[in-house]
């Protein structure tokens, strides 16, 4: 019997001929600043371009007369201010303050481990059994020679639990119990500390290895993987630090690696057991309309908005695809009824066209939609309500963010010949990209624009009989009446 064993590497290992950035070493809080109360803990503060090179230095104590537990980077200032102390500290309070982010190293603030656990550095202190651990600086009522002075840098403090030497079975401690002299602490693997239901893709916990023991690439850096989950533009899908998230659908929580050869792959993470489900996991179940994106969406329609039917989930043909209901199980992929399965706008199939991979069930109706529903007239020019938001959900961006791509249009119009004889049957404006004008016109004329590479300022793009225009963020197109 072959039984494979995560290998974790130590933080030295995997710097050895690598440039690891040591902000993966620390939890960020944003818009967050600790006070300290008490007075004699210590601060120290320096002028410094980037929280990288804040981080670089509290892990390293270079330079300071205490050892560093967390820091706050002043963004407007840019400020280091390096901290003796975290949020777990006594005589600390926090604050809230839009100018800054709080970094703390995860070893001091997080009550479970990876591996063996040796580099814990949290407050348990209590055994197994529920004995209360013995000060490592002491001999009573053992004698041993795990003295702090022997051990620099294991933070061998007070009586908590620690593992020195990397042994097998975790962190533990000399007993307060004559009759027990050591014993290992009851502390989680950061893997069992929060279970997942289904695929996992509401998992927050605080798992930051793969299942082959690779350290997690942060999802706010760039380095060594590029990639488009960026927390910013995804602030529901829980990119914390490196943790192990599902945002788009596979099967299991993942992430991307500190290995330059390996880009991403999953991480174990414990399953719930039957019958148990994550209150972030659970969704409103709807039947004849839809709530958010669709997610929860139980009906039977069974074709897109243009009437083409859904291909069967547990068929292959005439689309060959990963997404079948042995794999997303909790994701009801009976039939060929529309479901959202990976979080997209809302509910889609496969469809039974062969031309027509994916297409999206936007007939279903919005659950929120109230029964007094915004209205116009004509092709409602002299609409003054107050919807602010596209049929997919997507939020508008402000008339006054693209005013000036509206004149420079408005001019462009004037000298347009519109000796062809031409509606416009499309308006609106992208906030991020031609791209995602492209994509909004594939959604909402039902055009399929194939060459993105032409989109740009005051080009043009032809479909069939349709003219399609960019103007800056603004995308206009046009029709023969």
């Amino acid at each position: 019997i072959l039984i494979l064993i995560p290998f974790y590497p130590s933080r030295e290992d995997l710097c050895k001929g690598k440039r690891r950035n040591p902000l993966h070493d620390y939890k960020k809080t944003g818009e967050l600043m600790l006070i300290k109360v008490n007075k004699t803990l210590e601060v120290k503060t320096k002028l410094l371009n980037t929280t990288e090179q804040c981080a670089k230095r509290c892990s390293r104590n270079k330079g300071l007369s205490f050892t560093c537990k967390a820091f706050a980077y002043d963004r407007v200032t840019k400020r280091c201010h390096w901290l003796s102390f975290n949020s777990l500290t006594n005589g600390v309070r926090k604050k809230q303050d839009h100018a800054f982010d709080l970094f703390e190293k995860k070893d001091y603030v997080r009550n479970c481990i990876i591996g063996k656990g040796a580099e814990y550095k949290g407050t348990i202190s209590i055994t197994k059994s529920g004995i209360q651990c013995q000060a490592w600086n002491s001999m009573i009522p053992h004698e041993h020679s795990f003295l702090p002075s022997s051990y620099r840098g294991k933070d061998l403090r007070e009586n908590y639990c620690r593992n020195p030497r990397g042994e097998e079975g975790g962190p533990w401690c000399f007993t307060t119990s004559p009759e027990m002299r050591h014993e290992v602490c009851d502390i989680p693997l950061c893997s069992e500390v929060e279970c997942m239901t289904c695929n996992g893709e509401s998992y927050r916990g605080p798992m930051d290895h793969t299942e082959s023991g690779k350290e997690c690439q942060r999802w706010d850096l760039q380095r060594p993987h590029k990639h488009k989950f960026r927390p910013e533009r995804y602030p529901d899908k829980g990119f914390d630090d490196n943790y192990c998230r599902n945002p788009d659908g596979k099967l299991r929580p993942w992430c991307y690696t500190l290995d330059p050869n390996t880009p991403w792959e999953f991480c174990a993470i414990k399953t719930c057991d039957v019958g148990i489900l994550n209150s972030t996991e659970a969704v409103a179940e709807t039947t004849t309309c839809i709530q958010g994106q669709g997610e929860g969406y139980r009906g039977t329609v069974n074709t897109i908005w243009s009437g083409i039917q859904c291909q069967r989930w547990d068929s292959q043909f005439p689309h060959q695809h990963n997404i079948t209901p042995e794999s997303f199980k909790c994701k009801d992929l009976r039939e060929n009824y529309c479901r959202n399965p990976d979080g997209s706008e809302s509910p889609w199939c496969f469809t039974t066209d062969p031309n027509i991979r994916i297409g999206y069930c936007s007939q279903i109706p919005k659950c929120d939609e109230s029964n007094e529903q915004d209205c116009y007239r004509g092709n409602g020019r002299n609409y003054m309500g107050n919807l602010s938001k596209t049929r997919f959900g997507l939020t508008c961006s402000t008339w006054d963010k693209n005013i000036e791509d509206l004149r420079q249009t408005l001019v462009h119009l004037e000298k347009l010949s519109f000796k062809a004889n031409l509606d416009l049957v499309l308006f609106f404006v992208c906030e991020d990209s031609c791209q995602n004008c492209e994509y909004l016109a594939f959604l909402s004329s039902k055009l399929h624009l194939k060459n993105r590479s032409n989109c740009g300022y005051g080009q043009k793009t032809k479909h069939k009989n349709s003219n399609f225009y960019v103007f800056g963020h603004v995308c206009l197109l046009f029709q023969p009446k």
